[in-house]
C-alpha cells in the first residue's frame, strides 16, 4: 500500500473528508488530495499534523509498520 492510500485508508477510517483533514493539518482539500494520489508527498511538518489529525503513528504513514499505532523500535 502507497503512502497516499494509507493517508486515504486512515482518513476513511476516522470518518473525515478531505476537507477536515486538509483543515486539521493546515493545508487544502487539493493538497489533501495530490498526497492521496501520490501526486506529492508530505513533508515534516505536514506528516507530523497529519500523525495527530489522524491518530497513527509516522511509521504507519511511511510503511515501516502496518499497525497503525505500533511506533518502529530502534
Amino acid at each position: 500500500m502507497s503512502i497516499g492510500r494509507r493517508i486515504a485508508s486512515m482518513r476513511g477510517f476516522r470518518m473525515m473528508t478531505q476537507d477536515q483533514l486538509g483543515a486539521l493539518v493546515g493545508v487544502s482539500k487539493q493538497t489533501v488530495s495530490n498526497w492521496e494520489h501520490d501526486r506529492r508527498m508530505p513533508d515534516a511538518d505536514n506528516l507530523r499534523g497529519l500523525c495527530r489529525a489522524l491518530d497513527c503513528s509516522a511509521d504507519y504513514i511511511l510503511e515501516l509498520t502496518d499497525n497503525f499505532n505500533e511506533h518502529r523500535s530502534r
